[in-house]
């Protein structure tokens, strides 16, 4: 196991902290641990295409960030909506 794989398992522990806000907080602090939690796992991904030596899988971390950012757009303008 490589330096790539050990910081990618480090992050991977970091995500369960942001799971336990997104499962028990207010919106608001959900969609921030959401965010977080997305920016953690395109660089969990990167991190694990870089250990394992396949460049083109990082377009499915690419893919991965530019979903989530969309996703937390329709959120928050859902959230708008509501008040």
């Amino acid at each position: 196991m490589n330096e790539w794989k050990w910081a990618a398992a480090v992050l991977a522990v970091a995500l369960a902290p942001c799971l336990l806000v997104c499962l028990r907080a207010r919106v608001p602090s959900a969609l921030v641990a959401l965010e977080l939690s997305s920016v953690l796992c395109t660089t969990i991904l990167v991190l694990l295409c870089e250990g394992t030596h396949r460049q083109p899988f990082i377009d499915l971390a690419l893919l991965f960030v530019l979903l989530s950012s969309v996703g937390a757009i329709v959120v928050a303008r859902l959230m708008e909506h509501d008040t």
